[in-house]
């Protein structure tokens, strides 16, 4: 009822695991014994990983011309060569967020923004200039909006100039900001008959300006055509979530570059 069918979080992430082992296999003669080594090496090395991270020497550091907003998100190219000024609608919903008062100065869109899971977050903005057979569309993002988990298909990132008084200084500081088109909540009826495993909505004419930390995962929107119990037949989109994501980040917090004070600290 909670995770849909076995094959999505069990059998296929086994017979996955399997492939992969089964090509590291040197030794003919003795392939199922191999294939054990070869298991119990895979578990000792991502136990120690998930204990230690820093012992992970794959990551080289971000991308060139990225920008690291703290936290596991960084912005990634491509980004606009020249500053653009805002009009119309989208003028109306930044301005809204930012505050009366606050001026709209110019900014740069942002194509892609990493996710702390690995997951690299699209943009509208860039995809819509491919062709629809050539483009694996990952614009599509659950984040948090209120108190609730939205889904919405990211326009485009942006960091957004912000005034800000202190004391008698005047000091500039950026928010971090993803402009959002919300989808529909589920439809309700058709979350109950499937035992809340169909998640089902419309693309709604509704725009969100969203932090870009309160976005969790990238996910996939399927179009369906739909017949709702109602009897009405209607075009939707149905979610689609990368199996296992939710369990993908356990570890245990552990760092050995703690600073000098605080191993002191420690200490005493």
């Amino acid at each position: 009822m909670h995770k849909g069918p076995p094959i999505c979080y069990a059998q296929w992430t086994m017979e996955r695991t399997i492939g992969n082992l089964g090509q590291e296999i040197r030794q003919p003669s003795k392939p199922y014994e191999n294939l054990a080594e070869e298991g119990v090496w895979r578990c000792r090395v991502n136990a120690l990983l998930a204990t230690m991270p820093e012992l992970d020497d794959r990551i080289k550091g971000d991308p060139t011309g990225s920008v690291n907003l703290g936290e596991g998100y960084v912005l990634l190219r491509k980004r606009d060569k020249r500053p653009w000024l805002l009009t119309g609608e989208e003028a109306r919903i930044i301005s809204e967020f930012i505050g009366h008062g606050q001026p709209i100065h110019r900014f740069k869109r942002w194509a892609r923004l990493r996710l702390p899971n690995g997951q690299i977050a699209r943009s509208l903005w860039r995809e819509r200039l491919k062709p629809v057979t050539q483009v694996r569309i990952s614009r599509n993002v659950k984040f948090i909006y209120g108190a609730w988990e939205r889904f919405g298909e990211v326009q485009y990132f942006t960091r957004l100039a912000m005034d800000v008084t202190e004391g008698a200084d005047e000091v500039w500081r950026f928010e971090d900001i993803a402009l959002i088109r919300l989808y529909s909540l589920p439809d309700e009826s058709l979350l109950k008959m499937s035992s809340h495993t169909l998640v089902s909505s419309k693309l709604a004419d509704e725009f969100a300006v969203v932090h870009v930390k309160l976005i969790k995962s990238v996910v996939g929107m399927i179009p369906h055509r739909v017949r709702l119990p109602s009897g009405i037949t209607e075009d939707r989109f149905f979610l689609m979530e990368k199996p296992g994501l939710d369990i993908s980040q356990i570890g245990i917090p552990y760092s050995v570059y703690q600073e000098e004070d605080d191993q002191d600290a420690d200490i005493e």
